[in-house]
């Protein structure tokens, strides 16, 4: 084969090459370009310099936050906003048909930051965990660290070069600053009710009425009629003008009462009687 032979046969492989290149090469800012929900994203990317990270890249897949979630974190430092976004960024493809096929309930994914040379305690690394069916968060993979962004929906899925996912909550490793808090509940949610507060009419009734503990033992006294060791009683209460009512008792506690005093008539009765025998006895002797 001649030269000229080679040179052109290594000319058409080139242009094959750099074609099938150019057809899977990623341009992140014009694909968010139709979608003005993320400009601040692609904003911040360029400003962090990470578009050139990810175009030079043929699969990947950015955990997005729209306009209002990303504020929490726009106006940190930039090397430290720097380093949010690459731990937002997965060197691999997942769409949320992916997900959902994942044989295991956790995933530990792999981030930009990690390419780095300076992750530790795996902080260049996302927990990924499905935690009902349809529903999934992400997380730093760091020990003890919250999985605080929730899975909202699919932007961008094109297998399997490109997929943006839309989070909820910037995912802030501990070694990359302060973590953001829960957001606030929405300002439409109702404040719990306050307990009930009782009015003199009700207070008064209730202190002439007896307790419904009072009522049940009254009940279970009339039903089973329990010996006076075994179910004593309650201790009246006293009121003003009125007496609560007393618990209805049964034959036992009527024959352990002690018997009332005998009456100045009575006393009388009996001393005349013991007169009058005395007189018989008297007649007889």
């Amino acid at each position: 084969m001649g030269v000229s032979a080679t040179a052109y046969l290594l000319s058409v492989a080139a242009f094959f090459l750099a074609l099938s290149t150019t057809s899977t090469a990623l341009n992140i800012t014009k694909s968010l370009s139709d979608y003005p929900e993320y400009s601040s994203l692609s904003s911040l990317l360029k400003e962090t310099k990470l578009t050139e990270a990810i175009n030079h890249r043929q699969t990947i897949t950015i955990l997005a936050l729209d306009n209002d979630a990303i504020q929490s974190i726009s106006g940190r430092p930039r090397y430290e906003l720097r380093e949010i976004l690459m731990n937002h960024i997965i060197l691999d493809y997942f769409d949320r048909e992916k997900i959902q096929k994942l044989g295991k309930r956790s995933a530990i994914l792999t981030t930009l930051y990690q390419t780095t040379g300076l992750g530790t305690n795996q902080n260049g690394f996302v927990n990924l965990t499905r935690i009902a069916p349809g529903e999934v968060v992400f997380g730093s993979a760091t020990k003890g660290a919250p999985l605080v962004a929730k899975l909202l929906g699919s932007v961008i899925s094109q297998p399997f070069n490109l997929s943006v996912l839309h989070i909820s909550t910037p995912i802030v490793a501990p070694s990359f600053g302060d973590p953001i808090l829960a957001p606030p509940p929405p300002p439409g949610s109702k404040p719990p009710a306050p307990a009930p507060k009782k009015s003199k009419s009700s207070s008064s009734s209730s202190a002439s009425a007896p307790s419904p503990d009072e009522e049940e033992e009254a009940q279970d006294e009339d039903t089973e009629s329990p010996s006076p060791a075994e179910a004593p009683a309650p201790s009246p209460k006293t009121t003003k003008g009125k007496s609560p009512p007393k618990p209805k008792a049964s034959d036992d506690d009527v024959e352990d009462s002690e018997a009332p005093a005998p009456s100045a008539s009575s006393r009388l009765v009996c001393w005349s009687w013991l007169g009058v025998a005395a007189l018989i006895g008297l007649v007889a002797f």
